[in-house]
């Protein structure tokens, strides 16, 4: 979510904090801001709105020069949007500089104590209450936001200077996350490798209830308990440095969206030959761990969930093996045990979800061994993993999923057909064949496909959208409704089609658009007639796959139902940034949203 970039070293310092937030737009953020250390005190400048509007105000009031300083894109918790609620947040003297990732759950209590003692705070933030309390405490810096830490209850990331001490900061980890890299004349520390990418090869990542102290040439890392001290592995960055650039497409949405067969084939290289037969040797998974599982428990968030939904049904049918998909968020609330031989899959793009990293722990406590599938195989979640399934889908930009989404859905039927394999089931369906005929067919789909624009109309003007679906296609049906609710800001639903007439008919009216997903031919009898009773009721009728007789058809280049559903997320991703582009609204940074979601 917010992004942090600090800096200390012989470079202008407002070029690489500048440079490093511009490589972490994408994680969704509100405002942003920079803080330098000059010889004439801590220079500030922060603005709400766009990177750009305060890159403006920077080259039109260039600061004073500076070896160190700290940056920051927000995410708003505590506090509206405005220019004083942007980080960084100063002390009472305006000798402490403080940026922050995360929330202070205990940051009510804490605001009523400074205030008794007689600070001024300036902002409604939790994250100013850290420089305040770093005011407070004697001893050097580590020591001082050592003992903030342990003060400040909830998962965060911290990072601090102060003016007094020279080139000198100090970072800590509670949950969100932070890289650290260094030569022998600077260092850097970010929320993530990519923002280090244009100066470093190689970096650290500090795990949970860990600080460091950081200089130029040098990064020590210690316990944030006891300050015992930590050797860290150093880590390559595989990410480009160069910026992030949409090309020829309007926004990185579109990019990414037409990647989708490409990143299909990258999962799928090296891990399913033309024989049909899956191997994941690079995951860690050996046939004996496969024959090891003997349940699955899906955790995850989002468009990840709507990918584990699809698997947990591939697993019952043709594995056999029970399974389960599970909201992350709700896990460590709900369950205090787990069946040996449990296999729990974290699934997530970043590899940094917080409510999917909280539930991994849960689970590894209640003896299950985790399986990370991920796009980012240096990230958290693949680091605390027994193994990793790297999803190789590339950086993705957009808020909004498509590529990793729908790549999840081709390793997800991947690691089912190893475990069909390993438990002796034999799929005869074809239905790899047809995941491996899938990238040509929907690249052909794309360059041809256009949608009516009558249905981008309808969608624009409606109050609410019904999106309907049986097995893999409810599934379906949820990823294209969260998909247009993300973009277009428009109140949209998915609900089992035979839950219609249990009450979500009532909704239906001739404003209302209603879009059934029909992937799979063996429910396209019931899925018509539950489209007979919407369009009854006077409906706008939307079919994507079987011809349902609606008032739109937005038929599919491949019938098989094991694999189709593949090509029709590419419609309901274009309907999706479609309709926002009718509303007017962003697509690349839906408003109040995030990439990487890394508070609970």
């Amino acid at each position: 979510m917010c992004g942090i970039m600090g800096y200390v070293g012989p470079r202008p310092a407002v070029n690489v904090l500048v440079g490093g937030l511009r490589r972490l737009e994408y994680r969704g953020y509100d405002s942003a801001g920079i803080a330098l250390g000059t010889t004439d005190g801590i220079h500030l400048v922060k603005r709400a709105g766009p990177l750009r509007v305060l890159s403006e105000e920077l080259e039109q009031n260039p600061p004073p020069p500076a070896a160190i300083g700290i940056g920051h894109t927000r995410w708003t918790t505590h506090g509206g949007v405005s220019d004083r609620n942007a980080h960084p947040h100063l002390d009472c003297r305006e000798q402490i500089a403080v940026v922050h990732n995360g929330i202070i759950e205990n940051a009510s209590e804490l605001r009523l104590e400074l205030e008794s003692r007689g600070h001024e705070l300036r902002s409604e933030t939790d994250s100013e209450l850290v420089a305040h309390l770093l005011e407070e405490v004697e001893g050097d810096l580590l020591h001082r936001l050592q003992v903030v830490a342990k003060r400040c209850e909830g998962a965060y990331a911290l990072l601090a200077f102060d003016l007094a001490e020279g080139l000198h900061m100090c970072a800590v980890r509670r949950t969100s996350p932070i890289a650290i890299g260094f030569n022998e004349a600077e260092v850097f520390v970010a929320s993530g490798a990519i923002a280090l990418a244009p100066w470093l090869e190689r970096c650290i990542y500090l795990d949970d209830g860990e600080i460091a102290d950081l200089r130029p040439g040098r990064a020590d890392v210690f316990r944030l308990a006891d300050l015992a001290p930590i050797e860290k592995a150093f880590h390559e960055i595989s990410v480009s440095g160069d910026l992030p650039d949409a090309g020829r497409h309007r926004h990185f949405y579109m990019k990414e969206l037409y990647e989708q067969p490409s990143a299909w084939r990258s999962v799928m290289q090296g891990r399913l030959d033309d024989s049909g037969n899956v191997d994941l040797a690079d995951t860690g998974l050996t046939h004996e761990a496969l024959r090891a599982v003997q349940r699955l428990l899906f955790l995850a968030m989002g468009s990840s969930l709507h990918a584990s939904q699809m698997a947990v049904e591939r697993l019952q049918q043709f594995a056999q093996i029970p399974a389960e998909a599970i909201l992350a968020s709700e896990f460590r609330d709900t369950r205090t045990f787990l069946e040996p031989g449990t296999l729990a899959v974290a699934v997530s793009q970043s590899g940094e979800t917080i409510d999917t990293l909280a539930a991994l722990r849960h689970a590894r406590d209640l003896g299950a061994t985790v399986l990370g599938l991920v796009n980012a195989p240096s990230s958290t979640i693949a680091r605390e993993s027994d193994f990793v399934f790297d999803l190789r889908a590339g950086t993705e930009i957009s808020v909004a999923s498509t590529k990793a989404f729908t790549t999840q859905a081709v390793a997800l039927e991947l690691l089912v057909s190893a475990l069909a394999a390993a438990h002796g089931r034999v799929d005869t369906t074809g239905r790899l064949a047809a995941l491996r005929a899938a990238p040509a067919i929907a690249e052909d789909f794309l360059m041809e496909f256009r949608l009516p624009e009558d249905l981008i109309a309808r969608c624009a003007a409606a109050p609410g959208v019904i999106f309907l679906g049986r097995g893999q296609d409810l599934s379906l049906a949820r990823e294209g409704s969260l998909k247009l609710k993300e973009l277009s800001y428009i109140w949209s639903e998915a609900f089992a089609a035979g839950e219609l007439k249990h009450g979500p008919l009532a909704l239906v009216d001739s404003r209302v658009p209603v879009i059934v997903c029909a992937t799979d031919q063996k429910h396209a009898p019931k899925l018509r007639n539950s489209l007979a009773e919407a369009s009854a009721r006077g409906a706008y009728g939307v079919s994507v796959g079987a011809d349902l007789h609606a008032t739109i058809h937005l038929g599919l280049p491949m019938h098989d139902s094991l694999a189709a559903y593949l090509l029709g997320a590419l419609p309901l991703q274009l309907l999706a940034v479609s309709v926002a582009e009718a509303r007017g609204c962003s697509i690349d940074q839906p408003r109040n949203l995030a990439k990487s979601v890394t508070v609970e």
